[in-house]
């Protein structure tokens, strides 16, 4: 099978996203984030309670149950933007370009920018299959991607992506309901 298709920068910034959201170290972060500072700011102020009374008590109260419920908001947004600017800096030559691959029981051979690569099939770790991509993870942690809305037959792609995971005996992951949250 040969594909020729671009990858824009939503593409890469889905499939970035997509890794934090699975990620066990950026999840641990957010969600001690979320709580743990909200229960500082009630331990503070139930300790000003005895010291300095009722307002300071409400006010430190009052942050951290806002903190618990607006912090998750702008944490999306601070994650979406740092990799926003990493793709824009470091991705910029790769954005828009068209590539080509083929992909066989054996090898996928990719071509962009006037460069070529050859990587085996067994270098494939898993096949992630979200709602706008699907993307080949690689145990050097590198990926292929392959935005949905970009390939005309994806069908076609996806059953041969299924077949190439039996093949291989990797997993085949199809999550129709991820959403960056």
């Amino acid at each position: 099978m040969k594909l020729e298709y671009k990858i824009d920068e939503d593409d890469f910034l889905t499939y970035y996203l997509f890794n934090a959201s699975k990620s066990d170290r950026i999840r641990k972060k957010r969600i001690k984030n979320k709580i743990f500072i909200p229960i500082i700011y009630i331990s503070i102020g139930i300790f000003f309670y005895f010291q300095l009374g009722v307002t300071s008590t409400f006010l430190l109260i009052i942050f951290g149950m806002l903190w618990f419920f607006i912090y998750p908001y702008w944490e999306r947004r601070h994650y979406k933007n740092h990799y926003q600017g990493f793709i824009k800096e470091n991705l910029k030559n790769r954005l828009d370009s068209i590539g080509t691959i083929e992909i066989t029981n054996d090898y996928f051979l990719g071509k962009d920018n006037g460069s070529e690569s050859k990587i085996f099939t067994i270098e494939i770790e898993e096949i992630f299959e979200i709602p706008t991509l699907i993307f080949v993870k690689l145990k050097s942690g590198q990926s292929f991607l392959f935005p949905k809305n970009k390939i005309s037959d994806i069908d076609a792609l996806s059953t041969r992506l299924k077949e190439l995971a039996t093949y291989l005996g990797i997993n085949y992951i199809i999550d129709e309901n991820w959403k960056w949250k």
